[in-house]
């Protein structure tokens, strides 16, 4: 193994073991977003709906709404663990579980080196101006689109979009729509050779 390999494995395995207090709840949650049971998909995108439903009834200021949301996230940080342990014992836990944790753990460590990749090569590697210049534009389109469309509305299809994502790709729901419509435009294309001859 080369150096950067030992060093990757290393950082994996630490962000392992700074998620064992939550291995309960991510093995049960990665379940519930890959869509392990049909229904899934249907809970996931209710409850979104629903939250997002009650934000838009209780119209609460950014403030409050900030306020709220780190609270919350204080109290899952505080509670999770506590509740995991109390509900499922550590006699449950099988090698499938195991296995899946770290399937999990791998994949949140690849998210991460991916972002830390990007970071990297935006802001150290190329010339800063043009980053500036890029993310500005970027920036002040996305800044169009709010004044043009509800936040709260965008927000919304954010998240669900970002909560199914997984299940979609599990699902290879991607991969046959891409084939469906490759078949359809090489279909044209016969089509449209055929008649040229």
């Amino acid at each position: 193994m080369t150096t950067s390999q030992v060093d990757q494995k290393r950082a994996q395995i630490k962000l392992k073991h700074d998620l064992e207090p939550f291995r309960n709840a991510i093995v049960g949650a990665y379940g519930v977003l890959t869509w392990e049971k049909q229904y899934y998909a249907g809970i996931v995108f209710g409850a979104i709906s629903f939250l997002y439903l009650l934000l838009w009834y209780l119209d609460l200021s950014f403030i409050t709404l900030f306020s709220l949301l780190t609270l919350l996230a204080f109290f899952m940080d505080f509670v999770l663990p506590m509740v995991s342990r109390l509900v499922c014992s550590g006699g449950k836990w099988d090698g499938e579980q195991e296995a899946k944790f770290e399937e999990v753990c791998g994949q949140l460590y690849n998210i991460k080196s991916r972002i830390g990749e990007w970071y990297d090569y935006l802001f150290k590697e190329r010339k800063p101006t043009l980053v500036v210049i890029v993310i500005s534009l970027g920036l002040l389109i996305l800044a169009w689109i709010g004044a043009i469309i509800n936040n709260l509305l965008l927000m919304y299809c954010a998240t669900v979009l970002v909560a199914l994502w997984p299940g979609l790709n599990e699902k290879d729901v991607f991969k046959s729509m891409i084939q469906k419509a490759s078949k359809i435009v090489n279909d044209k294309i016969q089509y449209g050779k055929k008649k040229l001859q």
